[in-house]
C-alpha cells in the first residue's frame, strides 16, 4: 500500500460532493480511480465522511509535515549526488529547442547511474545546480 499523504484542497469541488470546499483536508490513497490510473496529474484522495475521488495534484497542497521533511531530505541528497555528474549533454533541436538532458552520476553506494531528463523545467533546475558547481555541459544539436 502506498504511503498516505495528508493534503488540503485548494479549490471548491462541491459540484462533485457536498462538503468539498476549499480547505478540506484529506489523504492520498494511491491511484484507485479511473483518472488517477490513467494520468499521473491526478491522485485518489479520501476526504473522510465526505467522498473519495480523483483530484488534480495542482488542486492540492501537501500539508503532511513528516512527508515534507522526507521530501526535503531526499532533495538535499539528490542535489549532493548531482555534484558528481559527468558526461553531461544538453540535447537541442536544430533550432535550439530543448530535447533532453543526459548525464551520469554516482549514488550513495558509488554506483554509476545514467540519467536522462525529458522535461525542460526539471532540466533547467538541474542545469542551475551544474552551473553553481562548475560542471561542464556539452551541447549536442540533433536533426
Amino acid at each position: 500500500m502506498e504511503e498516505q499523504i495528508k493534503v488540503k484542497l485548494l479549490v471548491d469541488l462541491t459540484r462533485y460532493a457536498d462538503g468539498l470546499v476549499e480547505g478540506s483536508v484529506g489523504y492520498t490513497v494511491g491511484s484507485n480511480g479511473m483518472w488517477s490510473r490513467a494520468n499521473d496529474n491526478f491522485v485518489t484522495i479520501c476526504f473522510p465522511e465526505i467522498a473519495t475521488l480523483d483530484v488534480l495534484w495542482k488542486s492540492l497542497e501537501i500539508i503532511d509535515e513528516e512527508y515534507l521533511k522526507k521530501a526535503e531530505e531526499a532533495n538535499k541528497k539528490w542535489k549532493e549526488q548531482l555534484k558528481s555528474a559527468k558526461d553531461v549533454e544538453l540535447h537541442l533541436g536544430p533550432r535550439g529547442g530543448f530535447r533532453s538532458l543526459q548525464f551520469m552520476y554516482l549514488d550513495d553506494n558509488n554506483i554509476i547511474n545514467h540519467y536522462a531528463v525529458g522535461f525542460k523545467n526539471e532540466a533547467d533546475n538541474i542545469l542551475k545546480i551544474f552551473k553553481e558547481n562548475n560542471i561542464k555541459v556539452k551541447e549536442v544539436i540533433e536533426n
